[in-house]
């Protein structure tokens, strides 16, 4: 036996040490902002260049952006499946990370994009599917490894990767695929999700755990156990969400994300086109804004420990509504570029800010025993509004002018406001017990 044990000993592991663990995490987080970032900034620019309506582009990215809104269903069967001498999670990251890099390479090596619809939806839909299942596997992959002192700091350098991977999906990005086309942007994304998938193809969650399914190893005894049956998941779930603050978390995060997704294609369609900015300028200007939303969000982070969470999303949330009226009755400023790149930062730091706060919101009205799930239920909400606001847009677009969008988007940001004043953040540990 001791002969057998040695060689699975051998190699670092993230459990042990807290650089690698950090490395990684912040790794696959990039990976993930990074193709999100290309699709609602680079890929949206694009499709306006190439002459796509606002519905049209909202439609497609609606599409696209549909499995992160029902990504909860990945929770119960991670929990309940995998190979536990590979690694609690990841098996289900190397996975999750192939499945990106397949489905990228398949539009950079297929048909052109922009004359194949069905093609570019259903590969964009396929990888952000891949792309949501990492995300999960990955939030519960910290969740199992962070110790309490250090998560805090590393979900905070966790979202500001995710918010360097947008950054460069869109400005990094747009400047090459100006210069190419789409075809390679795709593949460089690929290239970049290949080489980050090294990390969790070397390092191992724990002690003495198989590097790989042919190696030798076995699942360690400090890993969370499998759960008996996706059965008791859902119900342990379905306890969390009979709570009042539970239920009222869960309609603003399904809200919240309506007047974003509702103003992708108006914003981009009136920047490109009507603004006459064209596609790598906006890409460029709208991926350096995203460096402001880091900046608010790290920020936003330490306002939320000072003055609690439910009101800085409050404030945040009423400093969006303002901006949104703000741009909608400036209209004889549309045309001056310093006041566009403006309101490009001042929405991109009050976006940062805001789901910072609604994110340790999440965190802090989750129930303990089924937090990873509960969390993740969370997440897809607010994906799934986004969702909502573009078949908003495919459904109304057409009726609604440049100016009205904006309106509108500023009444879409107050209405889940009111319900952040009836939330409980301890209401389930008080209820339902702390473990």
């Amino acid at each position: 036996m001791p002969q057998q044990a040695e060689p699975v000993r051998r190699g670092w592991t993230m459990a042990k040490r807290p650089g690698w663990r950090l490395i990684a995490l912040c790794g696959l987080y990039f990976t993930q902002g990074l193709p999100y970032g290309f699709m609602f900034i680079t890929l949206a620019a694009v499709l306006a260049g190439d002459g796509r309506s606002p519905d049209a582009i909202a439609g497609l990215l609606a599409i696209a952006t549909l499995p992160w809104a029902f990504k909860w269903v990945f929770g119960p069967i991670i929990d309940r499946f995998g190979m536990p001498s590979m690694g609690r999670r990841r098996p289900w990251i190397l996975l999750a990370q192939c499945g990106m890099v397949l489905a990228l390479l398949t539009l950079a090596f297929g048909p052109d994009p922009l004359t194949h619809d069905g093609y570019l939806a259903w590969g964009l839909f396929f990888m952000s599917s891949c792309s949501a299942l990492q995300d999960v596997s990955v939030d519960a992959l910290a969740v199992d490894l962070l110790r309490e002192e250090e998560r805090g700091r590393v979900n905070g350098f966790m979202y500001g990767s995710s918010y360097m991977g947008n950054a460069l999906g869109g400005a990094g990005m747009g400047t090459i695929v100006a210069s190419t086309d789409l075809r390679v942007g795709f593949l460089v994304i690929a290239l970049t999700v290949g080489c980050v998938m090294a990390l969790p193809l070397l390092l191992r969650e724990r002690t003495g755990e198989r590097l790989l399914p042919w190696t030798r190893g076995e699942a360690s005894p400090q890993a969370p156990a499998l759960a008996d049956s996706a059965r008791t998941v859902l119900f342990r779930l379905m306890r969390a969400f009979m709570l009042r603050s539970t239920v009222a978390l869960a309609a603003v995060t399904l809200l919240l994300s309506v007047p974003s997704g509702f103003l992708t294609g108006f914003s981009t369609v009136l920047i490109v086109d009507e603004l006459g900015w064209g596609v790598e300028k906006m890409a460029t200007w709208t991926g350096i804004a995203t460096w402001a939303g880091l900046a608010g969000s790290i920020g936003g982070g330490f306002l939320a420990d000072r003055v609690g969470p439910r009101r800085m999303a409050l404030l945040a949330g009423c400093g969006l509504a303002l901006s949104y009226l703000v741009f909608a009755d400036a209209k004889d400023l549309w045309r001056v570029d310093s006041f566009i790149v403006g309101m490009m930062v001042f929405e991109a730091v009050l976006s940062g800010v805001l789901f910072v706060s609604i994110f340790a919101l999440c965190m802090q009205v989750s129930w303990p025993l089924v937090a990873a799930t509960q969390f993740t239920a969370y997440m897809a909400l607010l994906n799934l509004s986004r969702t909502l606001g573009q078949g908003l847009t495919v459904e109304i677009g057409e009726f609604i002018t440049f100016h009205g969008a904006y309106g509108i988007a500023a009444v879409l940001q107050i209405l889940p406001l009111p319900l952040l004043a009836i939330i409980d953040p301890h209401q389930a540990r008080r209820v339902l017990g702390a473990d």
